[in-house]
């Protein structure tokens, strides 16, 4: 990827701009909001200090910050729903800020969220673009429109059916580890899914729910010993809802 120059939006107030400013001259942070003259970035930078075991565990972090910050710029120019870059320099970026989704919304505040998430990611597929982790944290909302981020998995290129399956599975995965009863909220995100993404991605889903079908033993198994995460809880829940509802 050829070097970034520096960029800050000329549109940023003045105090949003010397917020950021500050925020770059301290010791640097993964994420961060940044506020400032009534508008607010979520600023995003490279991360050096990792130790050992992180970088085992997490790979290569600057080629993800690198591969977050060339989805963002390669799906907006297809007019993709990402949050725009709104400043820039060799080791960070800064986005404008939206709503998170979070599993503690009543189902009537979710819902239209929901709907408009399913619609995205639908988006993403129907141009053969997928996402790697969409998690309901990865999802933005601003009231009208659902935008993706956290794009450290994205390979420009890298695409296929299974692959947009594992999407939507992680997806309404996430969102049964919130809500382990929120079988109608994953309808609604399912609906808006397959009514955007291509044809034939629900047999994909299926299969790929079947292909998984040892999570299901092995967290049952793990939850007879202790209490599992609300991860592991929510992996069987989420591939039966799959394959009850589109078997």
């Amino acid at each position: 990827m050829p070097p970034v120059s520096e960029y800050i939006d000329p549109t940023l107030p003045a105090p949003l701009r010397a917020a950021l400013a500050q925020a770059l001259s301290a010791p640097p942070q993964r994420v961060q909001r940044v506020e400032g003259g009534g508008e607010a970035l979520w600023l995003k930078q490279k991360e050096d200090s990792l130790s050992l075991w992180w970088r085992l565990l997490k790979g290569n972090s600057r080629r993800a910050f690198e591969a977050d910050r060339l989805a963002l710029k390669d799906l907006a120019g297809q007019d993709l729903p990402v949050p725009a870059i709104r400043a820039e320099g060799r080791d960070f970026f800064a986005t404008t800020v939206a709503h998170f989704l979070r599993g503690s919304q009543s189902a009537a505040e979710l819902a239209p969220a929901l709907e408009a998430a399913g619609r995205a990611l639908g988006a993403f597929h129907s141009a053969g673009v997928v996402h790697g982790r969409p998690k309901l944290r990865d999802i933005c909302w601003d009231g009208h429109q659902a935008r993706l981020i956290d794009f450290e998995r994205y390979r420009r290129g890298e695409s296929s059916r299974k692959l947009m399956a594992q999407d939507m599975l992680v997806l309404l995965h996430s969102l049964f580890s919130l809500r382990p009863d929120g079988a109608e909220e994953a309808g609604i995100v399912l609906k808006a899914w397959l009514a955007t993404a291509p044809e034939g991605l629900s047999g994909a889903l299926v299969q790929r729910a079947k292909a998984l079908a040892w999570r299901r033993q092995a967290s049952g198994l793990a939850l007879k010993r202790r209490a599992g995460s609300s991860e592991m809880i929510a992996m069987p829940i989420t591939l039966d809802w799959i394959l009850g509802t589109l078997r």
